[in-house]
């Protein structure tokens, strides 16, 4: 009898804490997403007091709207950063993972920017990068003695120095979990390793890689989402996606539509279709994941 009570309660008291969970993902997830899906079919505009269904005519619309193809373009690009950051993070959680001396503040060092304000970040980035009187600029002439970039002006720098960014703003929270994943590989798989003759190589290749395969996945996963909703850093870096809309990706477009133009139906439409190709893209992922991730039995 005792037990049944104690069973009820703490069913309660379960359900007491997952109630108010359930209430911020119904209240802030699940009703604006049926409220985009819904909208996404509608001709929705801010400023208008009638809204009309016009079915997939704004889906139809997308396949010939020169920014939203630019903007796909732009997304893509922004995925390079993922196997930069993520092998230098790498090589980062190896050496601290040695007990390198100072290895303590470098952490505190590399993880500083993922924690900062993006920002106080991009205004730095912009100080650094300008053309005219920014450290890079200045340190590339005396060098070289030519004239650096404009990384400020032009779409394909602009893209350039949003990507070393981003780069170098994950580096420190990517290697946390690289270090994390280390620190769980048992030291009697190396001692063995180094009992029977293994080479470094053949000790990363054949133990340590293989076994932070599922920590690598999960880094992939959430950096190609990520990486594809990239969005802070265009708008603070530009007014307008940039010259021939050179640097917008889709995030920024559907955030210009809704709140710049306030085509509120258009910008369902395209966040709909983008969110599927992302869903698309992470299930492909957990597909291809069973031909390299290792699972332990």
């Amino acid at each position: 009898m005792k037990q049944e009570r104690w069973v009820k309660g703490e069913s309660f008291w379960g359900i007491i804490f997952v109630v108010p969970i359930m209430a911020l993902f119904i209240c802030f997830f699940f009703i604006p997403l049926l409220i985009s899906i819904g909208a996404s079919f509608t001709d929705w505009n801010v400023l208008s007091r009638t809204t009309n269904f016009v079915g997939g005519i704004n889906f139809v619309a997308l396949v010939s709207d020169f920014k939203f193809i630019k903007a796909i373009g732009n997304t893509i690009y922004m995925l390079i950063p993922i196997p930069i950051y993520m092998t230098l993070a790498l090589l980062f959680a190896l050496a601290c993972n040695r007990e390198v001396p100072g290895n303590k503040i470098y952490k505190v060092i590399y993880y500083l920017p993922y924690v900062s304000s993006i920002v106080a970040l991009v205004i730095l980035w912009q100080w650094l990068f300008n053309s005219e009187y920014g450290l890079v600029n200045h340190a590339f002439t005396t060098i070289t003695g030519m004239r650096g970039p404009n990384w400020l002006g032009e779409p394909q720098w602009i893209k350039r120095t949003i990507a070393i960014m981003i780069s170098w703003k994950m580096i420190g929270p990517t290697s946390i979990y690289y270090l994390a994943a280390l620190k769980k590989i048992p030291q009697s798989y190396y001692e063995s390793a180094k009992l029977d003759g293994a080479t470094p190589f053949q000790v990363f290749t054949r133990i340590t890689f293989p076994l932070i395969t599922p920590t690598t996945f999960f880094l992939v996963i959430v950096g190609l989402i990520g990486s594809l909703q990239t969005f802070v850093e265009v708008q603070l870096f530009t007014s307008d996606g940039g010259r021939g809309y050179g640097v917008g990706t889709v995030v920024y477009y559907i955030w210009e539509k809704a709140f710049k133009y306030n085509e509120m139906g258009y910008a369902c439409s395209m966040a709909m279709l983008f969110g599927l190709i992302i869903l698309l893209i992470t299930i492909l992922q957990f597909k291809i994941s069973k031909n390299w991730v290792y699972e332990e039995d």
